[in-house]
């Protein structure tokens, strides 16, 4: 049996490690501040509201002649929902009725 040499470890798992990273989605602040606008949008007016009207919303916010359209994500979307989810009773109602101040509470939720 041949003997691998420690360079060659060390290369490849240096290479899955970046392939990992890579994989992984990585969202900029202002999307995520986005998502969060329009969820807080969408919930103000429906409470039951979810991706699909999510999706609407910005899909729905591209113009036809628009070079550069915002394309929904619904990883990020769901990361959303799980934010919202994580909300107390009281924070949900507070962000339903101010939805101004309600994209605060959720990013902290998702950082934390």
């Amino acid at each position: 049996m041949k003997k691998v040499k420690p360079f060659t470890v060390v290369l490849l798992v240096a290479v899955v490690a970046l392939l990992a990273w890579w994989l992984v989605p990585h969202y900029s602040d202002e999307d995520k501040a986005y998502y969060a606008s329009v969820l807080c949008t969408v919930k103000s007016s429906s409470p039951e509201a979810g991706l699909t009207e999510m999706e609407q919303m910005i899909e729905g916010g591209n113009s036809d002649y628009a070079l550069k359209k915002t394309h929904f994500s619904s990883a990020l979307g769901k990361e959303m929902l799980h934010a919202w989810e994580q909300l107390s009773d009281t924070e949900k109602q507070q962000a339903m009725e101010v939805p101004e101040g309600c994209a605060g509470p959720l990013l902290v939720k998702m950082h934390g």
